[in-house]
């Protein structure tokens, strides 16, 4: 997807036309961190039961899982392992699960993978989708004697079994392979997680259908699930589904919903739309007055996270004296921070060096030296 920046129309330092702020380089891909919780984070979806008490009303075996839960949350996990190996011996696939959750992480005694793996075997045969899945995570680690090729077998065991969570894992890890011959099972399995109304999937899903390079680049559809992200609190998707709205991209123009989802973005503190929201402020866009003075406080937020198009809206704001007073050392030094190297980022811009090359000519040489040093210390950019 792209970005949006467009001409402002202002003159810089009056040292010559109008800088037009056009961008002309694809933006990056802004999606949400990996979705997949990683093995030391497992365990949370476990139902826990704080009640440990035995009574008439339950067998052997739940009062054991009981008291395993109820120990686990006060933090006894000593005693929860103890329990939970009871209710696994009952053929209770929660208390497999739990033993080889403490097992695996050493909550009670030295870790140990190969035993955590037994009883997390264990509740996988006993039908516990999320064991399969952690066992996919640690094949593809190769832990505890596991290899990653069976990483794909506990996926497709676990995502057959009808759990969206997994239908949502398995159409990653058939993503991530690679393998055109299986990017019809990948969408599959995403469509019927993101169908199935696990949000999580909801971006993933869009990506693949919009962007993937194995995808069907269906990028009307890929707008509809950017948007149902978006609104789910995945503040990468609502950037991407605002972007295109404004652009009418895989669809009509729709500039006040578009510029809504931006909002969505920025208000999760997302930097790379903080920029672009600071951005339609300025310019009045997506039926909103335009409104300089909040647009360099969002410029500055998200320069101060780093983005580099709120680097170089927060220094030409500076410089013209437009929603904040003119200074041309603070324009200067954010310039510098805008040009800084980044990973995966060409940093050619032929306006920013237009900007940059004006604030040089205007500001004394110690000016200069100064503000590169304090600019290099604070963005790396050496």
């Amino acid at each position: 997807m792209r970005c949006i920046l467009a001409s402002f129309g202002l003159i810089v330092i009056g040292a010559g036309p109008a800088l037009a702020l056009q961008d002309t380089s694809p933006a990056p891909q802004i999606r949400k961190t990996d979705p997949r919780p990683g093995i030391e984070e497992w365990g949370s979806s476990i139902d826990l039961d704080a009640v440990g008490e035995a009574g008439p009303w339950r067998s052997f075996t739940d009062t054991a899982m009981a008291r395993a839960s109820a120990a686990y949350m006060r933090g006894d996990f000593s005693g929860a392992l103890i329990h939970a190996e009871q209710a696994a011996a009952g053929g209770e696939a929660r208390g497999a699960a739990l033993a080889g959750h403490i097992r695996l992480h050493g909550l009670a005694g030295a870790p140990d993978d190969a035993v955590a793996i037994s009883w997390l075997r264990r509740a996988a045969e006993l039908g516990e989708t999320d064991a399969l899945i952690i066992l996919s995570r640690l094949a593809l680690e190769e832990r505890g004697g596991l290899s990653a090729w069976q990483a794909r077998t506990f996926l497709a065991r676990a995502a057959e079994s009808g759990d969206a969570r997994a239908a949502h894992e398995f159409g990653l890890y058939l993503m991530e392979q690679g393998d055109p011959g299986v990017a019809e099972d990948a969408l599959n399995w995403l469509q019927l997680a993101a169908e199935s109304g696990h949000t999580e999937a909801f971006g993933d899903y869009a990506q693949a259908l919009g962007d993937w390079v194995h995808g069907p680049r269906d990028i009307v559809a890929a707008r509809h699930w950017y948007a149902r992200a978006g609104e789910t609190g995945d503040p990468g998707a609502a950037l991407i589904a605002g972007v295109m709205m404004m652009q009418g991209e895989g669809g009509s123009v729709n500039q006040a919903e578009g510029a809504r989802l931006i909002q969505i973005a920025a208000e999760y503190r997302l930097p790379a739309a903080m920029g672009q929201y600071a951005l339609l402020l300025f310019q009045g866009a997506g039926g909103r007055p335009a409104n300089p003075a909040e647009a360099v406080d969002w410029a500055r937020q998200g320069a101060r996270a780093n983005d580099p198009d709120s680097q170089f809206l927060l220094a030409y704001a500076l410089a013209v004296g437009d929603g904040a007073p003119r200074d041309l050392e603070r324009a200067y030094y954010w310039v510098l921070r805008a040009g800084a190297p980044r990973a995966g980022r060409n940093v050619e811009d032929s306006d920013r060096d237009r900007l940059q090359a004006a604030l040089e000519q205007a500001l004394p040489s110690a000016s200069r030296d100064r503000l590169r040093l304090e600019a290099a210390a604070d963005g790396g950019l050496f």
